[in-house]
C-alpha cells in the first residue's frame, strides 16, 4: 500500500501516478460524531493543544505533520478509516481562513466535505460551504446560528455543535489585526515537494481493497474518537526533535508510523487489546524518558508542582530529556531513544530477550527471573508505570545498554553482568529515593564490568558478587554449581549462607535443589533444627527470632539471604551440615529419596534426646509440627538466652500472619491442641496482641497456661468449684506430680544442663494425658 504525502486541499488535486482521484470526502456511517468541539475538560485540554500546533504551523515558518490520514475511494469518494477528526478539523480550518482571506468559492472541490453519519451534518456542511463568515464582532458560532438558513433540528446534532465550538476556537486565535488571512491561506495552499514540506500535512494512503481497509480500521480503532493525548503528543515530540536533530526527525517520522509502529502492533495483535498501539507507545516512552532522567542524575525534573504532585507533560518531559539545551546529556539521551526502538526492528523482542532471559528454572541457558516475564520488552509497553518493577526496569535497561555496546561486551560479559544486576535488584528497591543510583551502578556493571561503588545497591550483596566472580575466574568449572544455588527460588541470586567451598559447593548445590522444594518446606526446616539453633534475631533485643515457615517461602528468602556472609553464619553452618548428611545418605543410598534422608535424619535425632531424656524447645518444634509456623512468616518470641539453649517453655508464641498485629498462638499448647486432636474439648489456644490466653476447656472454662516448669490450671471468673473438681480429677488419676499449696500446677521432672532446667520428660504428652484426664472427669 503505496502513502502519498499531501495537504488538506493536495487530496483534490489531480492525481499523478496510479493514485485514485478524490472529488469529495464522506463520513461514513461507521464513523462516530465529530468529538473534537466536546466541552469535557479533556476534550477541551486536547483540543487546545492540537489547535495551537496547527495556528503555530498556519501562521509561521513552521510546519507540522499529522502522521497518516487513510481510507477507501470508492467513484472518487473518499471515506475516511482513519483521520476523521483530523480531516473535519482541517475543512473548518480551510473554510474559517478562506471565508476571511475573501477566497471562499462554493464551487471549489475541498468544499465537497459531508457526514453520512446524520442528514443534519451533511445538509450543514453543504450549507457551511455557500455561506462565507464575514468576520466582525459576532463569533462564527454565534453568527452562524443567528442566520435564517441554520435550522432548529441542527441544534440537535452533537457533530455540530461541536463543529460550532471547534469555529470558535479557530477564531479565537486567527481574529486578530496582525494576521494577514491572505498569506495564512497561501500557506495552507503550498502542496509539499521534495525540498519542503506544507505548512500543515499529513501521510495520504489510500485502500483499494475494503477487506484490507476494514481490518486497518479495526487496528487503528480511530472511528470518530477524540484525538488522544498522544495524537497531539506527537506531533509535539516531531517538532521537538526536528529543532535539536534534523537528521534525525524524518527517520523519526517514518519510524513512529512504520517499522516501530510495526513492532508495538505484533504484541497488540497477540494480546487482544484495543487495536491501537498509542497506549503501547507512549508506557515505553515514559520508560526511556524516566530513564533519561535518572541517568541524567535528575529525578525531579519531572516535576511541574512536586507539593501539589503534578507533573509536567510528557511533550515537556521529553523537551528536558532530549532537547534541551541546558541538559548536557541531551544527545546520549537522543542516542539511548532511537536505539531503544530501532534496537527492535525487524526482530522478535521476545525471541531476542528469551535468549538471555527465562521464567524460573535453574542451570545452564538464559538467567532465570524469579518474579518476571522474560519477554521484559512486552511487559515495558503493556505495564510500564503500573506493573512493571524496579528490577524489570533495570534489566529492561541494562539489555539496551548491552545492544547498544555492540561488540565491545562480550555475549559472555553480557550473561554474567546481567546475572549479577539480577541477583542484585531480587528485592525490595526504593524507586522513589534511589533509583538514579541503581540506574548509574547498572550503566557501570553492564557497560564496565565493575562492581566497585555501585551505589543504591546493597553494599554485602555487591562484595559477595566480586566474591563470587573471583571465584569463578579460579575455578570456572564450578560455575554449574554456583548458578544452581543462585537461581533457586529461595535464594533470589544471593548465596551469602552457602561456603564457596569448591570441594563441597557442587553437592551441596544438588543437596539444596532438593531439600528446598516446596512439599518439603516443614520436613526441611525440622530437619535444620535438628543440626543446630539456626533461628535469627528479629528484633526485641534478641526475644524475637525467626525461623522457616512450614509454608511460606517469603520465611525463607528472609533467613537464607539477610545479612552479610558473617551474618549468616549461624544458619549456614547447620544448613552445611544438613546438606553435606542428605547428599551422603543418597550417595550411599541409605535413603531411597530426598524426603526419607530428611525424615531419617530427624527420627535419629529425635531417638537420641529421647533417649538421654532431652526435651528442650527444639525437640518440640522438630517432633509436632503444630509447634511449627505455618500461617506465618516463621517469627517466634519468647524468653531467649542463646548462652543457655535458647527459648524457654513459658508463653514461646508463634506469630500467625505476616505482621504483629496478627494473632499469636503459644507453640507448645498448639503442639499439644494438635497432637491430641483436642479439637472437640479445648479451644486453639490463640489470641491477638494485648490478650493472652492458654488452651481453655469449652465445657468448664479451665485455661491450662504453660510455665517454665510445667502447667498451671486457671479458673474462669475464679471459679473455684471447677479448681477443686479438676484437683480431684488429677489426683485420682495418681500419674501427676501435682502443686497444691498455691495454685493448681502439673509439674514436669526436669534436670539443669547449660545453666537452665531442661524437661526430662515429653511436656506435650503430659498436657495431652492431662486435658484427657479433665474431659473424662466432665470438666
Amino acid at each position: 500500500m503505496k502513502g502519498y504525502r499531501t495537504t488538506f486541499l493536495g487530496l483534490f488535486d489531480e492525481p499523478a501516478g496510479d493514485r485514485p482521484p478524490i472529488r469529495e470526502i464522506e463520513i461514513p456511517v461507521i464513523q462516530r460524531d465529530f468529538a473534537q468541539g466536546r466541552d469535557d475538560e479533556e476534550t477541551t485540554a486536547l483540543r487546545d493543544r492540537f489547535l495551537d500546533k496547527i495556528v503555530q504551523a498556519a501562521t509561521t515558518d513552521s510546519n507540522l505533520g499529522l502522521d497518516f490520514v487513510y481510507g477507501d475511494i470508492q467513484h472518487g469518494v473518499l471515506q475516511p478509516l482513519d483521520g476523521q477528526q483530523r480531516l473535519t478539523t482541517l475543512f473548518l480550518l480551510h473554510w474559517y481562513v478562506a471565508s476571511r482571506a475573501g477566497t471562499l468559492d462554493p464551487a471549489a472541490r475541498w468544499l465537497c466535505f459531508s457526514y453520512a453519519t446524520r442528514p443534519t451534518a451533511r445538509d450543514f456542511t453543504r450549507t457551511l460551504a455557500e455561506n462565507a463568515y464575514p468576520g466582525g464582532p459576532a463569533s462564527p458560532l454565534d453568527w452562524i446560528t443567528d442566520q435564517p438558513w441554520y435550522v432548529f433540528p441542527w441544534r440537535q446534532d452533537p457533530t455540530i455543535s461541536s463543529m460550532l465550538v471547534m469555529l470558535d476556537a479557530i477564531h479565537d486565535r486567527l481574529d486578530h489585526d496582525s494576521i494577514d488571512f491572505t498569506d495564512v491561506w497561501d500557506r495552507l495552499a503550498a502542496r509539499p515537494d521534495e525540498e519542503r514540506d506544507s505548512a500543515i500535512w499529513f501521510l495520504f494512503l489510500p485502500v483499494v481493497d475494503l477487506d484490507h481497509g476494514e481490518d486497518l480500521y479495526i487496528k487503528m480503532n480511530s472511528r470518530g474518537k477524540p484525538l488522544t493525548t498522544f495524537e497531539v503528543f506527537k506531533a509535539d515530540f516531531e517538532s521537538i526533535i526536528k529543532a535539536v536533530d534534523p537528521d534525525r526527525h524524518r527517520h523519526l517520522v517514518d519510524s513512529m508510523d512504520g517499522s516501530w509502529a510495526d513492532t508495538l502492533w505484533e504484541y497488540e495483535k497477540r494480546s487482544d487489546g484495543d487495536f491501537k498501539t498509542d497506549d503501547e507507545f507512549e508506557r515505553y516512552l515514559t520508560f526511556i524518558i524516566e530513564i533519561s532522567e535518572w541517568r541524567d542524575g535528575a529525578p525531579d525534573r519531572k516535576w511541574h508542582d512536586k507539593s501539589a504532585n503534578r507533573l509536567w507533560p510528557i511533550e515537556e518531559r521529553a523537551r528536558l530529556a532530549f532537547a534541551d539545551a541546558g541538559n548536557e546529556h541531551a544527545a546520549r539521551n537522543r542516542d539511548f531513544f532511537f536505539h531503544a526502538f530501532d534496537t527492535w526492528v525487524d526482530t522478535d523482542p521476545g525471541t531476542e530477550l528469551g535468549a538471555l532471559f527465562r521464567a524460573g528454572g535453574t542451570g545452564r541457558g538464559p538467567i532465570p527471573l524469579f518474579s518476571a516475564t522474560p519477554d521484559l520488552f512486552g511487559a515495558c509497553i503493556s505495564g510500564y508505570g503500573t506493573d512493571f518493577s524496579v528490577q524489570e526496569t533495570l534489566l529492561l535497561f541494562g539489555v539496551l545498554l548491552s545492544r547498544q555496546a555492540g561488540d565491545s561486551v562480550t555475549s559472555d560479559e553480557v550473561a554474567q553482568r546481567l546475572r549479577s544486576l539480577r541477583n542484585l535488584t531480587a528485592a525490595f528497591l526504593d524507586r522513589d529515593r534511589y533509583m538514579s543510583s541503581y540506574v548509574a551502578s547498572t550503566e557501570k556493571l553492564v557497560l564496565g564490568g565493575s562492581l566497585d561503588d555501585l551505589e543504591g545497591f546493597r553494599g554485602d550483596w555487591v562484595s559477595d558478587e566480586a566474591l563470587k566472580w573471583a571465584f569463578l575466574e579460579d575455578h570456572p568449572g564450578l560455575k554449574d554449581a554456583v548458578h544452581r544455588l543462585e537461581d533457586d527460588p529461595l535464594v533470589r541470586g544471593r548465596i551469602m549462607v552457602f561456603d564457596l567451598d569448591a570441594a563441597a559447593i557442587r553437592a551441596r548445590a544438588n543437596a539444596f535443589a532438593e531439600v528446598s522444594r516446596g512439599e518439603l518446606r516443614d520436613i526441611f526446616g525440622a530437619a535444620l533444627l535438628t543440626k543446630g539453633d539456626y533461628s535469627r534475631d528479629v528484633g526485641w533485643e534478641g526475644q524475637r527470632r525467626q525461623l522457616g515457615s512450614s509454608q511460606k517461602d517469603d520465611s525463607w528468602t528472609d533467613l537464607l539471604t539477610t545479612g552479610s556472609r558473617s551474618s549468616l553464619e549461624n544458619v549456614g553452618r547447620p544448613l552445611a551440615s544438613l546438606l553435606d548428611d542428605v547428599a551422603e545418605r543418597l550417595t550411599t543410598a541409605s535413603a531411597p529419596s530426598v524426603r526419607e534422608a530428611l525424615d531419617a535424619i530427624r527420627l535419629q535425632w529425635l531417638a537420641d534426646r529421647e533417649s538421654r531424656s532431652f526435651y528442650d524447645w527444639r525437640y518440640y518444634l522438630v517432633r509436632y509440627a503444630g509447634a511449627r509456623s505455618s500461617k506465618g512468616d516463621g517469627y517466634y518470641n519468647g524468653t531467649y538466652d542463646r548462652a543457655r539453649g535458647g527459648f524457654g517453655y513459658r508463653h514461646l508464641r508463634i506469630l500467625h500472619g505476616s505482621s504483629y498485629i496478627a494473632y499469636f498462638s503459644d507453640a507448645l499448647l498448639r503442639a499439644s491442641w494438635v497432637e491430641g486432636r483436642l479439637t472437640d474439648v479445648a479451644e486453639e489456644p490463640s489470641w491477638y496482641r494485648g490478650y493472652e490466653r492458654g488452651l481453655t476447656l469449652k465445657k468448664s472454662r479451665l485455661e491450662i497456661r504453660c510455665e517454665e516448669d510445667g502447667y498451671q490450671l486457671v479458673p474462669d471468673d475464679g471459679d473455684g468449684e471447677a479448681v477443686e473438681q479438676a484437683r480431684k480429677a488429677l489426683t485420682q488419676e495418681g500419674a501427676f506430680d501435682l502443686d497444691l499449696d498455691q495454685h493448681l500446677r502439673v509439674r514436669i521432672r526436669q534436670k539443669p544442663i547449660d545453666g537452665r532446667q531442661v524437661d526430662a520428660e515429653d511436656r506435650i504428652q503430659l498436657c495431652v494425658q492431662v486435658v484427657s484426664a479433665l474431659a473424662t472427669a466432665g470438666l
